[in-house]
């Protein structure tokens, strides 16, 4: 059974979180797992018993506050399909070493100001960027989203992780109603090429869905999509981290970076293939 890793902060986010993790294993049957990464050491502690003794006792306040915050929100996850882990290792390095191949990892979006985006970018930014993982990332703003739609942002000349695409389709497929392949095309010769490749993904996923096709041709594409998506909270955009190639890369991660930053828009990020 596939996992979703539910990273909590206990910030005022964590109750939305929460609700969302419950009601998606309550609907697509998930194992949940609830992580948290406690607060650092200090680093004058050098008395392994003593670190220790720290340890287990943040891990316990930590517990005990998932607990009152599910009692809280009147939560009640599947025992035996649902777990807490409080951590007190760096965060990434820790879920390299955790996650599954078919494991899902929801984050948060909260938004970040420019200044922020610029000097320091966010906790999500970093996990997307640095773990080859499926991620769902959802904004702050909504306390339910189940995806009604998924909107597949396809290259011609950088083709979608097919396998990663198919986990998404076997955990949330059932509720889908509609899957839209959308492409951005820098002139008209990458019209027809463009076309042809969103048409074989349609046949490839099949026809349990109904389609549409939509080919951005303008410069400021980028602009159109946020503005048109970010009100559609039952539409999920998927995305795909670029391979090692570096123009793909940086206009993957271009993209991935705004809209995560942005802060409105319910995202799915594929891994790259290996």
């Amino acid at each position: 059974m596939n996992r979703l890793i539910v990273l909590v902060d206990f910030s005022p986010y964590t109750p939305t979180q929460l609700k969302l993790a419950c009601r998606w294993q309550e609907i697509y049957g998930l194992d949940l797992v609830f992580l948290h990464k406690m607060d650092g050491l200090a680093p004058t502690l050098s008395n392994t018993r003593e670190s220790d003794k720290i340890i287990a006792f943040n891990k316990a306040e930590a517990e005990r506050k998932y607990l009152q915050y599910l009692k809280d929100s009147e939560l009640s996850p599947i025992s035996n399909q649902t777990t807490f882990e409080a951590i007190p290792l760096q965060l990434t390095h820790y879920l390299e070493g955790f996650l599954k191949p078919d494991d899902l990892l929801l984050l948060g979006l909260k938004g970040t100001g420019f200044l922020k985006r610029i000097l320091i970018g966010s906790t999500a930014t970093t996990i997307i960027n640095q773990l080859n993982q499926t991620v769902i990332a959802l904004p702050q703003s909504i306390d339910f989203a189940i995806p009604r739609k998924l909107v597949l942002s396809c290259q011609e000349k950088y083709p979608l992780n097919e396998s990663a695409l198919e986990i998404i389709l076997n955990t949330v497929g059932k509720k889908i109603e509609e899957i839209e392949l959308l492409t951005i095309i820098e002139d008209k010769a990458e019209l027809e090429p463009s076309k042809t490749y969103l048409e074989y993904i349609e046949s490839k996923i099949g026809e349990a869905y109904s389609y549409k096709i939509s080919i951005y041709e303008n410069t400021d594409a980028f602009s159109e999509i946020k503005k048109r998506f970010s009100q559609c909270l039952d539409d999920f955009i998927v995305l795909q981290k670029g391979s090692r190639h570096l123009n793909d890369k940086l206009f993957r991660r271009f993209f991935i970076n705004d809209l995560i930053h942005d802060g409105n828009t319910p995202l799915i990020i594929l891994p790259a293939e290996k």
